[in-house]
């Protein structure tokens, strides 16, 4: 296997006082490629570099920040950084998390995410009270926060100014994130969405299910360039109430069965699929893959094959990939190939990939060298 492909590694944005992670990628008409990810405070620089590469030093990080806020980049045809980095205006009242990119056949850049509304501590423990979905704690994360929801934005000049969020509609059955004032605006998302022939754009997203208190993963369609949302399906439940379904990307198969990666609880960590045979209306049941890792992206290549990658959190810690055609056999079938194997800690991962106009492809994720610092790194594929 190691002799059809060839890679080269490089940093696409490093900074010791930033926890850079959770990154995405999209090819634009331009040849060019724009990588959005989510940039947090890292407090630990207070402290001298030395405790930030102790064994203690190298956990002390949260994904929780009250001034998370996505960032945009935009990279040459040889990867590259192609000047300034980006930070988009937030949300007015919540912090931004896990940017999803997705560049549409007329041009249209969408971005997908959700939103953590931070509370004081004392306001935050009062709401939970109440039975309100918060979490954190004032030791660990300082504020306590509410799920605010998951949004969509655009932009329609390559990715230089962007349109408001736009938030999902409440997801079905569900209660209200705040009793009475807050519903459950489409649920938490991270994953790949996909344009179909008709340009219906579908997106997953993924809450606890009051029914088993577990993951679920559902599906969101809009018809109108992401502009507004209506819920599709349920994409994958289980109703033994072991397993647990989230950070779902899709695919489109070159036969037109959509296909949901799923990052998995309670089933040891292995990948789970589920496939929908009429744009997502309708799904047969999940199966669990022979696949370790998450959560995955699964981008597709000109010739009807998907490079799926996703995260290891397992020593050695690092990226895996597999180079897989839907056509023939499944993704267990395919060679594991191994990216990364060299971070210095399990909280590292998330990749995305894009093919570049040239037949290369770029994956884009997260990354943990000895002195702690996260920052989003690349790694360039050339397939044989």
């Amino acid at each position: 296997m190691t002799s059809r492909f060839s890679v080269s590694h490089g940093t696409v944005y490093r900074d010791p006082f930033f926890y850079a992670s959770f990154p995405s990628i999209a090819a634009l008409p331009d040849g060019a490629a724009l990588v959005a990810f989510r940039r947090a405070r890292d407090h630990r620089w207070l402290r001298g570099e030395e405790y930030r590469r102790t064994e203690t030093g190298l956990k002390h990080v949260d994904h929780l920040d009250s001034r998370s806020q996505i960032v945009l980049l935009r990279l040459d045809r040889e990867g590259r950084a192609a000047g300034d980095p980006l930070t988009l205006p937030p949300d007015p009242q919540a912090a931004d998390q896990d940017p999803s990119l997705l560049v549409l056949r007329d041009g249209r850049v969408l971005l997908t995410g959700f939103c953590w509304y931070p509370l004081p501590a004392k306001e935050g423990e009062a709401l939970r009270a109440l039975g309100a979905a918060v979490v954190g704690s004032p030791q660990q994360t300082g504020d306590i926060y509410l799920f605010w929801g998951a949004y969509a934005r655009w932009s329609d000049d390559g990715g230089r100014s962007w349109s408001p969020h736009r938030f999902l509609p409440p997801l079905p059955g569900h209660g209200d994130v705040v009793p009475g004032m807050r519903r459950m605006l489409g649920g938490a998302l991270r994953g790949r969405a996909v344009e179909l022939p008709d340009g219906t754009i579908l997106q997953a997203t993924y809450t606890f299910h009051p029914g088993n208190g577990r993951y679920a993963s559902h599906l969101y369609a809009s018809a109108d360039r992401g502009e507004s949302w209506e819920y599709r399906s349920l994409i994958a439940i289980d109703g033994e109430k072991m397993a647990g379904f989230c950070e779902s990307a899709l695919a489109l198969a070159a036969d037109g069965r959509l296909i949901a990666f799923h990052r998995t609880t309670g089933l040891d960590d292995r990948l789970a699929t589920s496939v929908s045979r009429d744009g997502g209306h309708s799904w047969e049941p999940w199966r669990v893959q022979p696949v370790i890792g998450h959560p995955f992206d699964a981008c597709p290549l000109p010739d009807g094959r998907l490079l799926v990658v996703g995260g290891y959190r397992h020593e050695p810690f690092g990226v895996r990939a597999r180079l897989w055609d839907p056509a023939r056999g499944e993704i267990g079938d395919a060679p594991e190939i191994i990216l990364r194997d060299d971070a210095a800690s399990a909280d590292v991962g998330y990749p995305w990939a894009a093919a570049l106009p040239d037949g290369r492809v770029m994956a884009v994720y997260y990354m943990c060298d000895a002195d702690g610092v996260r920052h989003v790194a690349g790694t360039v594929l050339t397939l044989g």
